[in-house]
């Protein structure tokens, strides 16, 4: 039967299941059928649309026949250059990320450097008095300064000129892709035809689903630490391009896929005795032989109104999602309400959960690193299941970074919120260095260390901080790193770094003082020299 004889079916979407990878759409329609066989179409689908995954139901005076799947090209929007342009975009922003990362770090470095030159300014003159340098050794290290500093400046100064280039190239290709939105041209969508033997004359209700590719989500999360909880909201970022805008439509988050996932059998892994065989003798004897080896979500909702009317507002709230489980481990979140999520290759968030978590407040300090005290949150999971996703980390509603969780299975800890913690400090001082000349000890020279670390808690709480400190460790039997001694018992010890577990209350200050010896044969040179 051509298509003027069927019975057009207007089938709207009434519910959308999105997938890891793809989706299932739930369309309805009814339609006023005479007596006998006839066909009903329902035009203008998806060509994304996986024609084997058709599935179709109905209510009426009669019996269901064939179900056929046909390709129609008609003009059409040009999805696959917009895509084309998406996709590009999406490589420019992780570039421009990969940029302000870089320009990060040579900030970073320019603060390790004004470090360094303050400590060689304050310890200088205990070298000079003692005869252990010269002004050489300051007229270097002023020249060494100054060609740093400038090469630093340089350095930030192109990347800074490549980060407003990379934004100008961005904000030209997302014009082209509004102008893109507006072309049209040749494009095929799909009908599906259903073939009814009606027994009277009446309504027909249909029901139907099909799979359709060009959809997808990532889960991503608000993480706001609270003094003793964390409040972790987990959304769905989900990405249409199945070239079907649904509108006002129920909507369900599954963590199934669409690829098949199989059990994969290892091989048998045999060894045996190796027996060399030469190769063939070349030009000049030579043989050959060659080997090979095998997300974003908005911002916390934290911020109160700058102006509060009188009357006391209910605050928005965001419904939860119902979760279900089936018995193979999928994860199924019915959304409650109706949604409306375009076929526009944009994110769009969806809140799937919010879970109250416990938290403890871990702190590091590391001698060596000069931001100071770091903080972090070790939190404790629940019963849920957390995927892996991006995250936007917040203190009390003020955001304080990003950072990656992994997949985190039920009641596991993670840790997140690295920051750093200005209510402690932290300050490394060299007490003594005492350095003995050549035949005091036979055929050997020495040098004795004794540190100081000193820790303050300007915090109103007991704080417990996890502190490192690296001395020299030599990897020659010519030099010896000795004696090592600390007023407070360290935790572990690896290749020279030391690490001790502090608690500190309240406006307390705890010191750790260490002493250590470096002794070498008097005819050799060490390297890199000692501090």
């Amino acid at each position: 039967m051509s298509t003027k004889n069927s019975i057009l079916l207007d089938a709207q979407i009434d519910k959308v299941v999105v997938y890891l990878d793809g989706a299932r759409i739930f369309r309805s329609g009814k339609v006023e059928l005479k007596k006998g066989f006839q066909q009903v179409r329902v035009k203008g689908l998806t060509k994304r649309l996986i024609k084997d995954s058709v599935r179709v139901s109905g209510k009426g005076k009669g019996s269901l026949g064939a179900i056929d799947v046909e390709t129609i090209y008609h003009e059409q929007v040009v999805h696959e250059e917009l895509n084309k342009l998406i996709a590009e975009e999406k490589k420019l922003q992780k570039e421009l990320a990969v940029l302000q990362e870089k320009f990060n770090f040579t900030h970073h470095q320019n603060e390790q450097m004004k470090v360094l030159s303050q400590k060689f300014a304050s310890e200088f003159p205990q070298w000079f008095a003692a005869g252990e340098t010269t002004i050489t050794t300051l007229s270097e290290f002023l020249d060494f300064e100054s060609k740093s500093s400038d090469t630093n400046l340089k350095a930030r100064k192109k990347l800074e000129d490549e980060i407003e280039q990379m934004t100008l190239k961005i904000q030209i290709l997302q014009t082209k892709i509004n102008e893109y939105r507006n072309n049209s041209r040749v494009e095929q969508t799909t009908d599906i035809v259903i073939s009814v033997d009606a027994i009277q004359a009446g309504p027909f209700v249909f029901e139907f689903s099909y799979q359709a590719t060009g959809v997808n989500w990532e889960p991503s999360y608000d993480v706001d630490l609270k003094a003793d909880k964390a409040i972790l909201k987990g959304m769905a970022q989900i990405i249409n391009r199945t070239l079907e805008d649904w509108n006002d439509v129920g909507l369900t988050i599954s963590t199934a896929v669409f690829k098949p996932i199989r059990v994969v059998e290892p091989n048998p892994f045999y060894i045996d005795v190796y027996h060399y065989q030469p190769a063939r003798a070349k030009k000049r004897d030579a043989y050959g032989a060659s080997m090979k080896m095998a997300k974003s979500a908005p911002p916390a909702p934290s911020l109160a109104m700058e102006e509060r009317e009188e009357a006391v507002m209910d605050e928005l709230y965001e419904p939860e999602a119902e979760i279900s489980e089936s018995p193979s481990g999928v994860q199924s979140y019915e959304i409650p309400g109706k949604w409306t999520i375009p076929s526009d290759g944009n994110n769009h968030p969806v809140t799937l959960t919010t879970h109250e978590l416990t938290t403890t407040k871990e702190f590091y300090w590391s001698a060596t690193d000069a931001l100071g005290i770091v903080a972090q949150d070790k939190i404790t999971n629940g019963e849920a299941i957390i995927l892996a996703g991006n995250a936007k980390v917040y203190s009390e509603g003020e955001f304080i970074g990003e950072t990656y969780i992994e997949h985190i299975a039920p009641r596991e800890d993670f840790k997140v919120g690295a920051r750093e913690e200005l209510k402690m400090k932290a300050e490394k001082k060299l007490l003594k260095r005492i350095k003995e000349k050549a035949g005091v000890v036979k055929g050997k020279r020495s040098i004795s260390y004794e540190y100081e670390l000193i820790l303050k808690n300007f915090r109103k709480e007991n704080s417990s901080i996890t502190v490192k400190d690296v001395i020299p460790y030599s990897r020659s039997e010519q030099i010896k790193v000795k004696g090592f001694a600390s007023n407070i018992e360290h935790s572990k010890e690896n290749l020279g770094v030391y690490t001790w577990e502090i608690k500190i209350k309240p406006d307390e200050e705890r010191k750790i003082t260490y002493s250590y010896e470096v002794e070498w044969e008097k005819d050799i040179q060490i390297s890199p020299s000692l501090p």
